[in-house]
């Protein structure tokens, strides 16, 4: 992974290697890279208006609040094809649904959590997300309404696994980050079942308990051993915004370090994707238009660019229309030509039927058809997860 990343100059501490691939640092009276001995060098450089510096995280000190300077977009290649990782990845999936029922049901009797097996599982979503991060990606979007909880806990943890990864994390910290991220909404079992699953809107009383869940699931993870500070943060910070309107302290975006602008990104992401008791998901591509619009406000903008980079131009479960007059859904992104993913036909628009499904990889030289647009499922009512 690269040792460079970026991080607020308001963040710098004693003990941190500026590098000299920081820009504007020309300056008699700043020294341009070298370790960070003395507050008044902090001072310095936030008196000459610079907002951002890079550091060298082998040299010298990291941050909760570092972001990687370079994208692993490497990463993002499959090692596996699609159809070996699918099965290994339903294995996977299917043992993380019973760990997590298991911790919320354990959770649910006062019992405290073993730290350890989430973490067994964490390793076990990032293994199969090197091989080929489709196939996680095709299973995460099969899910039912009465199963959010247990579902959006795998969910964001295996988004977490893909988007960190692709940001050029190292491994260990990749693994704390999963790990939080499975936890995230563990308070969720404190608050009563009538609002947690009411199908209407919220009452005032019921959304200040609903927002609880962060202040509980804090006191969950503080009593279990070996939680460490990653998956702490990713807990109280999910729901911060970086305009002070979140919860459940309102901290600006000063306060709101990486792993809570990580955090809120992929929660945001597969709460907008997911059918709910009270409405039906959005399809991916207009959740992430939706993210980039909230971005500045409650969003990081830079962070949700490089998100929207990650997932493709055509996420997996997006329905696209081919010029053929026919509709598929993209069952593995292409990274590399990302306006020719691999998908399936299902649905003939003209004559508006289904059809025998077949995979086609738009990428090959032998396929002429291509994607002139994005379809939204309700119109055709296609329940995408049927054909994933």
């Amino acid at each position: 992974m690269d040792n460079i990343r970026r991080i607020p100059v308001a963040k710098l501490q004693l003990g941190m290697y500026v590098s000299d691939e920081t820009p504007n640092l020309e300056d008699g009276s700043i020294r341009p890279k070298g370790f960070i001995r003395r507050h008044e060098t902090i001072d310095k450089l936030i008196a000459k208006g610079i907002n951002e510096v890079f550091i060298d995280i082998y040299k010298g000190l990291d941050s909760p609040y570092s972001i990687p300077l370079k994208s692993n977009t490497q990463f993002l290649s499959p090692k596996i094809a699609l159809q070996e990782e699918r099965d290994k990845a339903a294995s996977v999936y299917n043992e993380a649904r019973s760990l997590v029922s298991g911790i919320l049901r354990d959770v649910k009797l006062g019992k405290l959590i073993d730290i350890e097996q989430v973490e067994c599982l964490a390793d076990e979503i990032n293994g199969s997300v090197l091989n080929n991060p489709n196939a996680l990606l095709c299973l995460s979007a099969i899910r039912e309404k009465d199963q959010y909880l247990l579902e959006h806990s795998i969910n964001v943890g295996v988004i977490m696994g893909i988007f960190t990864r692709y940001l050029g994390y190292e491994d260990e910290l990749v693994h704390q980050l999963v790990t939080g991220a499975l936890l995230h909404d563990i308070g969720k079992v404190r608050v009563p079942h009538h609002i947690l699953n009411k199908p209407g809107r919220l009452s005032g009383d019921e959304w200040t308990e609903m927002k609880r869940h962060v202040v509980y699931g804090q006191e969950i993870l503080l009593k279990s051993p070996g939680v460490t500070d990653v998956t702490l943060a990713i807990c109280g910070l999910h729901h911060e915004r970086l305009n002070g309107s979140g919860y459940p302290i309102g901290l600006d975006e000063s306060n709101i370090n990486s792993y809570g602008r990580l955090a809120a990104i992929v929660d945001v992401y597969d709460a907008l994707t997911a059918d709910r008791v009270y409405h039906q998901g959005r399809p991916p591509a207009d959740a992430l238009r939706f993210m980039l619009d909230i971005t500045g406000g409650h969003l990081d903008r830079g962070l949700v660019n490089q998100f929207i980079r990650c997932m493709s131009v055509y996420p997996v479960s997006t329905l696209v229309e081919l010029d053929n007059n026919r509709a598929a859904v993209v069952i593995s992104s292409n990274y590399t030509k990302p306006h020719q993913p691999t998908v399936r036909t299902i649905y003939n628009l003209r004559q508006r039927h289904y059809e025998k499904s077949k995979d086609i990889d738009l990428s090959s030289p032998l396929i002429e058809q291509k994607i002139i647009g994005t379809l939204d499922p309700r119109d055709y009512d296609i329940q995408v997860r049927d054909f994933l």
